[in-house]
């Protein structure tokens, strides 16, 4: 039984949601709260609160996850809300190796006042490698020598070669 754990990986890549419309939507839900309660009866607020309450959580919680089953030999990419999966498992017949690719990525920012702002920054991708060419995101970091750490405990227990394609 042993055995069989240590070849399933589980590995979250974020949340699906970024913060800001997490923050944001929470935010709306609060004032939506406190306007009601100016208008409506406090007891029919009270009941519209616990009909929407319930939407906080599943935002909070969606989690950007996959799965590498090598015993199965399947690669379930999916979103994990309050423990149900939603997505499709994948079946492979081999993975070549793990790699991580280095991109330079460039943002330009201008606000409503004509000010123009540029980022630049190095960021590291790790992905696999299937036999059939496919490649699968497994993350992404900005800083190298997490991502390198992550990716080679990964390749480690999953006994598959790391090669990194960085500059």
């Amino acid at each position: 039984m042993s055995a069989e754990k240590a070849k399933i990986i589980r590995i979250s890549r974020g949340n699906s949601l970024p913060i800001t419309f997490r923050m944001v939507f929470s935010l709306i839900l609060f004032l939506i709260y406190i306007a009601l309660t100016g208008y409506l009866p406090k007891a029919l607020v009270i009941a519209l609160m616990i009909l929407l309450a319930p939407i906080l959580p599943l935002i909070w919680t969606l989690q950007d996850m996959i799965e590498i089953n090598m015993n199965k030999k399947f690669i379930h990419e999916y979103i994990w809300v309050l423990g149900s999966k939603w997505g499709t498992p994948k079946l492979f017949e081999h993975i070549k190796y793990i790699f991580i690719n280095e991109t330079k990525m460039r943002q330009t920012m201008t606000s409503w006042g004509g000010r123009v702002r540029y980022n630049q920054y190095t960021e590291y991708v790790a992905y696999l490698k299937l036999n059939s060419g496919e490649k699968i995101l497994l993350s992404r970091s900005k800083n190298h020598d997490t991502m390198a750490k992550n990716v080679k405990e990964i390749s480690v227990k999953l006994a598959i070669p790391l090669k990194e394609i960085t500059q």
